[in-house]
């Protein structure tokens, strides 16, 4: 029996990396499109389905500019899952973030016009909630460059290995816990590289944090206890059928600790080749 085409659907909050994701898509292989009248996508798809190029992957960028979204969303959703595999990757980010985007590139929000940002977003938020809540995934771009993004994509959706995923996110307390965490690790008791003044302006990558780290007995200790946790107990947690596992470990601020310890799990789980492994360091440009 032929397999059916391959659709992923990349919806979300303006500012929050859309373009970047779906590019990235197109670069691995998949046939891409943003912005078309909903109206049209079937069809077209239908079309491009017969021609070999396509290779059966397809990747849509569909938000907010589309008029009625909240209606012609759901009726796309119901057309494409009878004949397409299909994924919807919501993409969001925090407001403080979401602004900082906007001011830098002096773009206008698509709803901004008789208000502020601040007040778009929330009108765009309430007008995505019917996508939000059928996505197949929702990835936080807080804090995330662009070439991390399209990391993030690139790994999933490159499809090489079949095997299942691990994300490791380090993070800062004070800025919040990745919403997608499944598994979280608390490292704000260690010995902390800020209070030292030399220290104090590098990052957790730095072979200098690195050293100060593994020169105190708890951060062995605690770096090992997390090694055994994964080694035994995470093939558990992928019995239920999920693909992905989010492991998210934080410090106070995501600078120093966080970025560390993620840096040695992922060095670690690399070389056991049992899983897929992707980094992401959300806050560690911050402060």
């Amino acid at each position: 029996m032929k397999a059916k085409p391959e659709v992923v659907i990349i919806t979300g909050v303006s500012g929050s990396g859309k373009t970047t994701f779906l590019k990235a898509l197109e670069d691995i292989g998949f046939y891409c499109m943003d912005n078309l009248p909903i109206e049209f996508i079937p069809k077209l798809m239908e079309h491009l389905s017969k021609r070999k190029p396509t290779q059966g992957k397809f990747a849509l960028v569909v938000d907010i500019r589309e008029e009625n979204f909240r209606e012609n969303f759901s009726w796309l959703i119901k057309a494409l899952r009878k004949d397409y595999r299909l994924e919807v990757i919501f993409l969001d980010a925090e407001n403080q973030e979401i602004i900082r985007r906007f001011k830098l590139l002096r773009r206008i929000h698509p709803l901004q016009e008789g208000t502020s940002l601040e007040g778009a977003l929330s009108k765009e938020r309430k007008i995505l909630d019917v996508a939000r809540r059928i996505s197949s995934e929702l990835i936080d771009t807080t804090g995330l460059s662009m070439g991390e993004l399209r990391r993030v994509a690139i790994e999933r959706y490159r499809g090489s290995s079949g095997k299942q995923r691990i994300k490791l996110v380090s993070f800062g307390f004070v800025y919040g816990i990745p919403r997608e965490t499944d598994f979280l690790f608390d490292l704000r008791f260690l010995p902390n590289p800020y209070w030292v003044e030399e220290l104090r302006e590098l990052d957790g990558t730095d072979e200098r944090i690195r050293d100060f780290l593994l020169s105190h007995e708890e951060v062995l200790s605690y770096l090992e206890s997390i090694k055994k946790f994964i080694s035994e107990n995470l093939h558990l947690f992928f019995l239920d059928g999920r693909g992905e596992i989010t492991i998210s470990l934080g410090c106070t601020g995501g600078r120093h600790r966080s970025v560390f310890f993620i840096s040695q799990l992922y060095n670690w789980l690399e070389k056991l080749r049992q899983y897929d492994v992707i980094k992401i360091h959300r806050d560690m440009r911050k402060g």
